[in-house]
Order: structure tokens, then sequence, then C-alpha cells
């Protein structure tokens, strides 16, 4: 085995372990802010904060919290837009041990009632403009307390600093993350910082980020890949954390071109945002290298304008979840456009199995569910541990996608389990036919959903979001005809004059269409 890894028997499995690695993240981040105290770690608008500064910061707040009540441990829930208050109380969170557990500015009332008490949270910090967004503390079970965050006290505060320093091992929980909850109750799933780490090293070393990159954080905050691949890995590897509290395309841009960005993740719906809304040409995006996508299927139409406008740009998939703590598989970054669909490679220290419906594993280039293990995967739900047991078996999360690896080891994502179209006995995976109609360069985006039939059990639905709406029927008609077998034809097609809708983390609802669909035709 090569010598930077190790196997390390970790809750109760045995996983592939980067050798030299930080045990956690707060050491991660005090050694960056001794190479580079004055260094920019976080812009926010016009305000621009060094390494120092914001240690300074998380000392002072460490000592506030503590003098709170609040231990290693206890859970404190940050209702916070992408700002850098939120940055500081995450990384106070590492520091001390205690468990940040994130708001979504965008939740319900009964959504945030749901977590805090779900999480027993201690105490909720937040922004004086989500006060409404907050349960009575009447609907709150637990002992919370409710702090209103001012920034000029915590800039002009002068607590002296608690010197001692608080143990956080390897398996203390570091984040709780509640799954968007599409069906039923959400899910609180424990990000530890050994999982922390290792995605953080998966980044980094893939994508050789350093303290010369700039990361500009425009997806939620909430959400694992604005947690962890974006906030956690900048700071990790001695970056610039750009922050933008909702994405607008053209401040987007402008802002992409100002701070020299280099690398992030969006979902694909931003990047064909991007390319509808603005010529990107008018932009200099030179220092842009890393385009990085997730979350959902990228159009493959929208991947070739992308290599053409952005010729510097590297656009690399990155498939993962909040199980996975971000990061299962990265395309390698030189790939050819046979392997365009692929999401590409197992990380440097997973392991990928493709299992049939009876838990047997799959050969190369057979379809099944995906398995996924490694240090990067969480060891549970937060309090749940039938629905723990449930999806994780023997060392795997079982992630509900079906997809397949093939010779050379690529991973290909072809539907959801609970999203495969089945049609008269015939499976239908929904992003074949979305990925086809993307590159006819007609539609903006589609989505395909399945139809009840009386007959065939379900046909087959596609949605479609374009400029010219029914004028292009006939053209996607002929591109179905002839790249698709006859099963897979259409059976309806709805065109739409706005964008379709998406949760919070940018991804299609189609459970959303599939409602507003069963009455139409």
């Amino acid at each position: 085995m090569d010598e930077i890894y190790h196997e390390l028997h970790f809750n109760n499995r045995v996983v592939k372990t980067f050798k030299k690695r930080d045990t956690n993240f707060w050491k991660a981040f005090q050694k960056n802010k001794n190479k580079y105290p004055q260094k920019i770690a976080v812009t926010d608008g016009d305000k621009k904060f060094s390494y120092e500064e914001i240690y300074n910061f998380v000392l002072n707040q460490s000592s506030y919290i503590k003098n709170l009540g609040i231990k290693k441990g206890d859970r404190i829930c940050l209702l916070f837009e992408n700002s850098w208050p939120l940055i500081v109380y995450t990384l106070v969170g590492l520091k001390n041990g205690v468990i940040i557990v994130p708001l979504n500015p965008k939740s319900s009332i009964a959504e945030n009632q749901l977590i805090i008490n779900d999480c027993s949270a201690k105490t909720v910090f937040l922004d004086q403009n989500f006060c409404k967004n907050l349960p009575s503390k009447d609907n709150i079970n637990t002992v919370a307390d409710i702090i209103v965050f001012k920034e000029n006290t915590m800039l002009k505060d002068k607590i002296t600093p608690v010197i001692d320093e608080i143990i956080v091992n390897e398996e203390d929980a570091a984040f709780i993350l509640y799954t968007s909850g599409t069906t039923g109750k959400p899910k609180g799933a424990v990000l530890t910082n050994f999982n922390i780490i290792h995605s953080c090293l998966h980044f980094k070393r893939h994508f050789n980020l350093s303290e010369k990159d700039n990361c500009i954080l425009v997806v939620p905050a909430s959400h694992v890949t604005g947690l962890v691949a974006h906030i956690m890995t900048t700071l990790f590897s001695g970056g610039n954390l750009i922050l933008m509290r909702a994405f607008d395309v053209k401040e987007f841009l402008y802002l992409a071109e100002r701070e020299q960005l280099s690398y992030l993740i969006m979902v694909p719906a931003m990047y064909n945002l991007c390319l509808y809304r603005e010529n990107l040409k008018n932009y200099n995006l030179k220092n842009w290298r890393i385009g990085c996508f997730g979350g959902a299927p990228m159009p493959l139409g929208t991947i070739k304008k992308l290599k053409t406008l952005l010729p510097n740009m590297l656009l690399v998939n990155a498939y993962g979840s909040t199980e996975t703590c971000s990061p299962a598989t990265l395309m390698t970054l030189e790939y050819n456009e046979d392997l365009i669909a692929s999401v590409g490679k197992v990380v440097e220290t997973g392991k990928i199995l493709i299992m049939d419906e009876n838990n047997k594993e799959l050969k190369k280039g057979e379809t099944g569910e995906i398995w996924i293990s490694g240090p990067m995967v969480i060891p549970g739900y937060w309090n749940d541990y039938k629905r723990t047991s449930l999806e994780f078996i023997n060392g795997f999360w079982k992630s509900g996608d079906i997809g397949y690896q093939d010779k050379d080891g690529y991973i290909y994502i072809l539907d959801r389990k609970k999203d495969v179209i089945n049609r008269g006995g015939y499976k239908i995976y929904s992003s074949e036919i979305e990925n086809l109609l993307s590159l006819s360069g007609l539609i903006i985006e589609s989505a395909v959903i399945p139809k009840k039939d009386p007959i065939l059990g379900e046909k087959i639905h596609t949605i479609i979001y374009a400029e010219k709406g029914n004028e292009i029927l006939d053209s996607l008609k002929n591109i179905c005809k002839q790249n698709l077998s006859e099963y897979k034809q259409p059976d309806f097609w709805t065109f739409l004059n706005k964008e379709l809708p998406k949760n919070k983390n940018g991804k299609v609802l189609k459970s959303l269409l599939i409602e507003e669909m069963k009455d139409k035709f």
C-alpha cells in the first residue's frame, strides 16, 4: 500500500485513510493562521478579514459562548446568510467541540422548529433579519437561548480569551446537517472532524488548491457543498473565501472578475443561467481554472458551451452527498469527450460497489445501486438508529442512486432509484433523455418524469423550459427518434416559459412536477 495511506479501524469499520492529517479542523486553521497571518481569509462585500483577524474573532467568541455555559458536545443552531459572522461562529464550534447545526435562511418556521427541537439546540445565533424565521419559544422543547448577532459588538468586543485548550478528537461530531426532507422527516447527518479533514484533503489534492486560490461561496452554507466543499476546503487550503448572499448572474460574474475567482462548485442550473443571461466573453475570467459541478446532472450541451467560452477552465464533475461529507467521486482533470457523462472515479481513500436488489455485488458495466465507503462517509444520523441501520450496511452507505462502473473505474449515475420510470417492464433513466435534449441547443433545461398509465404502469412525460416553446417540438421529437430506443420515446411534452421548480439546494423538484402534472393530458 502507498505510504500516503494506511488502514484504520474507524467507527466499527476498516477504512483507508491519509497517513498525514490533522486530527481536527481547528488545528488545520491554526496552521494557516501561523503561515499566512496577514493573508485575506474571508471577503464579504467591502469587508476583508485576514487569517489572524478571523482567528482573533474566534478566540473572542469562544470565550463568550463558554461564559454562556455552552460546552463541548452541545448543539448550537446558526441562522445567517453567507456572511462573515457565520464563518466565525462555525470556527468557534470547531475550536470548542460544540456541534454546529446550520439553518437555511430560506427554510420555513416549521422546518426550523423541527430542526431546533430534533437536535435539542442549547442556543440559536442568528442575524436580526431572520428573527421572523424562528418559532416562538413556546414551540421550542429545548433550553434554547435566542441570541441576535450585532456586528458592532463583535467588531468592538474585547473579551479576554480563555487560554485553556479544549481537546477535540477525530471522531467528535462537528456538524449536524439536515437533509432537504423531500420524502418525509429530514434526517440529521452527523459529520465528524475525521470526515471533514478527509473531504478537504480529497479536494485540495485533486485540484491542487493552495493559498493562491480564490473561491466564491454562492451556494447555501447550510448545505454540505457550501459548508465542506467551499468554506472548509478553502480555509483548509489557505485560500480566500468570497461570500455572496444570493446568486445573481451579473453580480456573480462581476465578483468573479474582480476577485480573480479560481475555484468553486455550483449546481448545473447556475452555470446554465450564466450562459443564458450574460455574455461570458464580456468578463475577464482567465483565472477561473476549476469549475466544479454537482448536486444534479449537468446537461451535456451546457458542458460543451462552457468549454468553448472558458477554455482555461476545467469543468469537473463531483458526485457526493451529505452522507459522504461532499465528494465521493471526482472527475479526473484530463478526460476526453467520451467520458463527459461520467461523474469520475471514486476519491482517493474511498470505495464504491455496484449492488443488485439482493445486496449482491455486480460486475463492471452492470447497473445497480451505488454503495459508498471511506473515511469521508458519516457514522449515521442524529438520534435515529433505525434509519442509520437501514442505510449504512457493513461499512457502506446505500446511496439510493442507480448507476454503473466501467472497466476503467469511471462511475456513471443514471437516476435516483425512486425516479426510474418503469414503462411496461422497461426501465428508463431520465438523465439519458435530459442529456440528449440538452445537446440540441434548443432548450434551457428539462425534466423527465413518470406519468401513470393503467396499461403500461408509467409513461414518459418530458417538461421543457425553452424560449421558443412548442415551435421546437418537432425538432426535439426527431432528435429522440434518431437516438433513443422506441420504448424510451417521450409520450407527453409540456413547455414552460419559466425555470423548473427547485429546492433550496438547486435540485429540480421532480416530486412537485409530478404532482402539478398528474391531471394533465
